[in-house]
């Protein structure tokens, strides 16, 4: 047991205080009433005659005053104390109080206020039933059960399952008990919206009329802590427990034996049928062939085949369930965390472009810096799973980020994984404690994916310096310097949870005063209010009750607690090295244990910090100087620096570009990949994986060999299955374009010398033509030759490079050619505006049709436009540049601001 800290003991003397205010205004107050003015009520209730006369007549000894003056304290003492018990009973009762008539408002808010500091600080009062009652604890065994063959009951648990779409079994695995000497054994139920005991009922035994065993096993349970008692089997409240008891009886009920539904039925009132599932009105009588048939006890899933033995870390996504992905460092995220992370790489870039200066001459393009390794291994399968799996459009950089602005603040957090389905719990008054060997890695996983959806104030993550250096071990981020939106980096666990204090009372306030009932209500009312959802990651003391406390206050004020040690006041998951729970203890135990939950090593998850933080817009000159240099040690060498990383090289055509002969198939990758012969595009036949392998013939004329391809397009596979792959590619190529040409003869992929190259005499690439402009202009020696080699630029850029490729080498060749392409036509058009300045402006424009966040091109344009004798036009791509801007959550910079207003002061220098 840890001690006490000192802000605890704080924090019971304020809680003290607002107690003895309490009690002062409950208990003194009338006491001084009675003794300045008397009893309240009159000995005799006076006549109208004598009301008249005593209002009528002079006052000369301040009776009538002093009497009005009492009435009116005693009347404030019946607002408060009719406020102080409203207060009291809905606390208890986890409720939002009602509110009060206007007049009363200030007494109620005053109230809430002192009993909400009485609970903060002795929170130990408010649990209304001890952890070891309202807690369920579930172990499972590390080592893998002996197979077992299926019994009886479990074979027809399988047959009813597979006759019911959605069914979900309620109660698991286990055999039916065979002594009578044994208690019954139960499965405890968290009630959700829209639960009834019918339902439950149906999906536990397989009959809706056993819903009275279930209400029977439940209405005396005690339930959490501001959760109403179960009191009848109509009226279901969420967050509830019942119980679902193992039925010894096996026969299936009659007409005679049935329970009878009472007046009002349980189940509801229009239930939707799904095929094949008629549920009776009323209970009827079972047919004369399913009146022998036994109800398995309990009708449960069919046996789990034994789980494999652990694979290595470089085993393939195809193995794993939909919604999680693993990393080559054995990390494995959710595809929520992978969205994320896919929208602040496409923010990186674009904030990148927007304060890039062009190059004085194309050759001296610097590349672009690709995403570490963890991330782009995550936005790659997150763009399959979500568009390219699906045939649909790969969204670009600014389309991902323009649909990350409607997103909503997150409600849920999804943990992991369970029988390859996703399991969530919700933010608003979670109260989770991880320990074990994968505990901060899990809490690594659940924190990177809070903080990559905090953008625009949706979601806020307090921790405590100590902590953050446990979960983000030699991490970069200090209290000095940028750290990523929505991380608040706490001294102490003192100070965050004063912090967490300090805004559930603020939230508290704004409720009342909007009259609001919970927070999501509120955002709706007042988008603009900034309120994210609040996440306490901290090691707090076990008995920390106050913490508890505002997590329970949670659930109405969007503020949760994820603890770093076991948890005996909410759910307390132990978990294995690699994440699994072994043992869970809670309200949420029944839906943890044995799940496989997400989590992070710590270099993966000190690159996704970084990738965050650079989503922001922070330049990296800003970054450097605000980080402090490394702490010397005596066993560790200063950090190398890296090399300049060589820019990827653009394909050299392997014949001359000015050759017009036409080819017979043309392969355009300016834009989304496609084939195209003399009659039109190709639309069939193609496979994905052949469409990738033309792109990355086309970027190496000169030839590839096979374990190339398979490197860059098949790297998760098995050799043997990667080269499976790649020859049914080449075969389909073939197939394909012999198909679409009537060519029967040629090979189109020609392989001599262990190299594979597309054959340049039949097949033309758009790319290759462009790439031919590039190099010829960065040979010029002269302006002339430098602008006749540019001119065709803005013909051939018809589009980004293979822009439905998710892979790591079409991104960063895309983002390479693509700046290569922009400082090209700045080059162009530098060399166009003194002899002809409306054809540069006219190439200009053309550059941010495909950069439009480039911030150095819109202020050329506006110095041409205003040399040209139009400054509104330049007013105009002023407001242009702030618009696309808004996008990044961002403005157009003080110098182009300056411009701007130089410009309009002096529009023709």
């Amino acid at each position: 047991m840890t001690q006490l800290p000192r802000p605890r003991a704080a924090e019971i003397c304020r809680g003290i205080a607002a107690l003895l205010v309490v009690a002062i205004l409950l208990v003194g107050v009338p006491i001084g009433l009675y003794a300045v003015g008397g009893s309240p009520l009159p000995h005799q209730i006076p006549s109208w005659a004598q009301i008249t006369a005593t209002l009528m007549g002079p006052d000369s000894d301040q009776q009538v005053f002093l009497a009005a003056i009492g009435l009116l304290g005693w009347i404030a003492w019946v607002q408060f104390a009719i406020a102080v018990g409203t207060e009291t009973i809905s606390y208890l009762a986890g409720r939002p109080a009602r509110s009060l008539p206007h007049p009363a408002r200030p007494l109620q808010l005053l109230a809430r206020n002192l009993i909400t500091t009485t609970a903060l600080a002795f929170s130990a009062t408010a649990t209304l039933t001890p952890t070891s009652a309202s807690a369920s604890a579930h172990t499972i065994a590390t080592a893998p059960s002996a197979p077992h063959e299926p019994s009886p009951v479990q074979d027809t648990a399988t047959e009813v399952t597979a006759d019911r779409d959605g069914w979900e079994p309620l109660l698991g695995d286990g055999t039916a008990q065979q002594t009578e000497s044994r208690e019954p054994t139960w499965t405890t139920r968290i009630i959700h919206r829209g639960d009834n005991l019918w339902n439950l009922a149906r999906r536990a035994y397989g009959s809706g009329t056993y819903y009275s065993k279930i209400f029977k096993a439940s209405h005396r349970l005690d339930q959490p802590a501001g959760v109403p008692d179960l009191t009848d089997p109509n009226h279901l409240h969420p967050g509830q427990r019942v119980r679902l008891p193992q039925i010894r009886h096996r026969s299936a009920p009659s007409s005679d034996s049935a329970a009878i539904p009472p007046a009002k039925d349980p189940r509801p009132s229009a239930p939707a049928k799904a095929p094949g599932d008629d549920v009776p009105a009323r209970p009827r009588p079972a047919p004369k062939k399913a009146a022998s048939r036994q109800v398995p006890n309990p009708i449960v899933a069919p046996p789990r085949a034994p789980s494999p033995p652990a694979q290595t870390p470089h085993s393939t996504d195809d193995q794993q369930p939909f919604s999680s992905i693993t990393l080559p460092s054995g990390s494995t995220i959710g595809l929520g965390l992978a969205a994320a992370l896919s929208i602040a790489v496409a923010a990186t870039r674009l904030h990148r472009r927007r304060r890039h200066h062009p190059a004085d001459t194309v050759q001296d393009t610097a590349p672009a810096e690709p995403p570490p390794p963890p991330v782009a291994k995550a936005r790659k399968a997150y763009l399959d799973r979500a568009f390219a799996d699906h045939d649909a459009p790969v969204p670009s950089d600014a389309e991902l980020l323009n649909s990350d602005h409607t997103t909503p603040a997150p409600e849920h957090t999804t943990l992991g994984t369970r029988n390859d389905s996703p399991i969530s719990l919700p933010l608003a008054g979670l109260s989770l404690g991880l320990h074990g060997d994968g505990a901060h890695a899990t809490a690594r996983a659940i924190t990177i994916e809070l903080l990559g959806k905090a953008s625009r104030d949706r979601a806020q993550l307090l921790l405590p310096q100590p902590d953050f250096d446990l979960l983000f071990p030699a991490s970069d981020l200090t209290s000095t310097a940028p750290t990523p939106p929505g991380l608040t980096i706490t001294p102490t666990v003192a100070a965050a949870v004063a912090e967490l204090e300090t805004e559930l009372l603020r939230r508290a306030r704004l409720l009342e005063i909007t009259d609001q009932p919970d927070l999501a209500a509120l955002r709706a009312a007042d988008p603009a209010e900034p309120l994210p959802t609040l996440l306490l990651v901290a090691s707090i003391p076990e008995h920390a009750a106050t913490v508890h406390t505002i997590a329970q206050l949670g659930h109405r004020h969007g503020i949760g607690a994820l603890i770093l040690n076991p948890w005996s006041y909410g759910t307390s998951l132990h978990l294995t090295e690699h994440a699994t729970v072994t043992h869970a203890e809670g309200p949420h135990a029944d839906t943890l244990t044995g799940a496989h939950l997400f989590h992070l090593t710590s270099d993966d998850a000190r690159a996704m910090l970084d990738i965050l933080r650079s989503a922001t817009g922070t330049p990296p000159s800003e970054t450097e100087d605000a980080l402090p240099s490394p702490r010397p040690t005596q066993d560790r060498a200063p950090a190398p620096v890296p090399a300049p990383r060589p820019a990827p090289e653009l394909p050299t055509p392997p014949r001359p570009s000015g050759d017009d002969q036409p080819r017979p198939i043309r392969l355009q990758l300016l834009g989304p990949v496609q084939l195209h012969t003399i009659n039109g595009p190709i639309s069939t036949g193609l496979r994905r994986s052949a469409r990738d392998l033309l792109a990355y013939l086309a970027l190496h004329p000169n030839g590839i060999t096979r374990a190339q391809a398979i490197s860059h397009l098949w790297p998760d596979h098995p050799p043997a299955k990667a080269t499976s792959a790649f020859n049914t590619a080449v075969a389909n190529i073939r197939k394909t374009l012999r198909t679409a040409s009537g060519l029967r003869e040629p090979m189109f992929l020609i392989h001599t010398t262990g190299l594979y190259r597309l054959d340049a005499v039949l097949i033309d690439v758009d790319l290759w033509h462009l790439t031919t402009t590039l190099s010829n202009a960065s040979r010029a020696t002269n302006a002339p030759d430098r602008i006749a080699a540019l001119t065709p630029a803005p013909d051939l850029y018809t589009g980004h490079f293979a822009s439905d490729l998710t892979h790591e080498w079409a991104e960063t060749h895309r983002e390479h050619l693509r700046r290569r392409t922009i400082d090209a036509l700045a080059d162009l058009a530098d060399l166009l505006q003194h002899d002809h300045p409306e054809r540069a402006l006219t190439t200009l424009e053309y550059a941010i049709t495909h950069d439009p966040y480039g911030e150095n091109l819109y202020r050329t344009i506006m110095k041409l436009q205003t040399h040209l004798g139009h400054p509104d036009a330049a007013q105009r791509t002023y407001q242009l540049l702030a618009s696309r801007l808004a996008d990044l959550d961002a403005e157009p910079d003080d110098q182009t601001h300056q411009l701007l207003t130089d410009l309009q002061r002096s529009p023709n220098p």
